[in-house]
């Protein structure tokens, strides 16, 4: 029976196929479960799908049988026993009469790819990278409400966490309940699946003092009551779809250096927001913040780039970097991140994602407060 959901990815696999001539191929074998999950629905572990103008096959083993059945709808199966993939692709490759196929380069492994050359040596197995990954550039409604509720699911889990904190932080007592970074990772990751999350999208950044000023830090055994800032940079997935974030929480507001640098990475943030608009270069977006810092004296001290697209992935393309050429979409959907990291002293970084519009775009992640006296715990 055909739905919505079926007549979306049938739109995809269609978008997919007009793309084949161009790239010189007579059909698309595809590895990757996250490409095959955005053309299928099919959420598995193992398959591979073969997309031509004559026909869509996934093939998958019988541990997946009914879970492509309640998944996936107006698609042929095959299913073969665990191994035998090569076999039903040989017969799929003859029925449809296809000679050069092209396969993912980034994702198949060199196993997959000895076992089916090998196997199937009258084929041209053609090499291509990111057919499908750019298609997913652009987020239809259906994936954008779902990063909306990842979102939420997020945010209402921090909102929990930054409550326990201020209510341990302000006790009147001088002997305080001692909270760590990992109890804070264990306890975020916890209540994102409480409310809505099927799973955290990466593992959670939680770091505080001088530990802040490692942008990927691992959460340890840390006092945090001790510090004056504490950095969260946590996401979840609602559905496959995922968010990123970063907030920092205000431990000991009086402080002027803290306040001075979180204000001009604020300020560095909410410029490069409004620079997003459709037709923007990516690497235009990334040089109004990265000029805010510069002025303030910290370019050394903002070593990433300013942000990346996510989805099914949380790093996905486009990417806000110096480097990045890539036009601004309206459907596109990027975080922006910057950060002023200072070693033995820590580091302040504030990220949101955001949806470019038609007209500009959208802060998704706006409910959640930033300004300085806002994350003062």
């Amino acid at each position: 029976m055909k739905t919505i959901d079926s007549d979306r990815y049938q739109i995809r696999r269609d978008k997919i196929i007009s793309l084949l001539s161009k790239n010189q191929i007579d059909a698309f074998l595809i590895t990757s479960p996250n490409n095959i999950r955005y053309l299928t629905g099919f959420t598995g572990g193992e398959a591979f799908l073969y997309l031509s103008k004559t026909g869509t096959v996934l093939i998958s083993d019988a541990r997946y049988t009914i879970q492509i059945d309640e998944e996936c709808s107006n698609i042929d199966v095959q299913i073969c026993p665990l191994g035998e993939h090569t076999k039903e692709i040989r017969s799929i490759t003859k029925a449809k009469k296809s000679l050069r196929v092209g396969i993912e380069s980034e994702s198949i492994t060199l196993h997959e790819y000895k076992s089916i050359t090998e196997a199937i040596p009258e084929l041209k197995f053609v090499p291509t990278k990111g057919l499908v990954e750019e298609l997913r550039q652009i987020k239809d409604s259906s994936e954008i409400e779902l990063i909306r509720k990842a979102i939420d699911s997020a945010y209402n889990a921090f909102v929990d966490i930054r409550n326990e904190i201020s209510q341990i932080i302000s006790q009147k007592s001088t002997v305080r309940s001692p909270i760590t970074e990992t109890e804070i990772r264990n306890e975020i990751e916890y209540k994102m699946r409480k409310y809505g999350a099927s799973e955290k999208s990466f593992n959670s950044i939680i770091c505080s003092g001088k530990r802040a000023a490692m942008a990927h830090a691992i959460p340890g055994n840390h006092d945090i009551t001790k510090e004056s800032l504490l950095l969260i940079d946590w996401g979840a997935i609602v559905n496959g779809y995922m968010s990123d974030l970063t907030r920092v929480i205000i431990l000991k507001p009086k402080n002027n250096k803290l306040k001075k640098i979180y204000n001009i990475v604020l300020k560095a943030q909410r410029e490069a927001i409004n620079a997003i608009k459709p037709n923007k270069i990516c690497n235009e977006i990334d040089a109004v913040a990265r000029n805010i810092i510069k002025d303030h004296g910290y370019e050394k001290n903002f070593g990433h780039g300013l942000g990346h697209s996510l989805g099914l992935e949380i790093h996905e393309n486009p990417r806000l970097s110096p480097t990045s050429k890539t036009v601004l979409k309206p459907g596109m959907i990027v975080t922006v991140e910057p950060g002023i990291y200072i070693k033995e002293w820590g580091g302040i970084r504030i990220e949101d994602d955001i949806l470019v519009t038609k007209n500009g775009c959208e802060i998704l992640s706006k409910h959640i407060p930033k300004e300085f006296d806002e994350c003062i715990a």
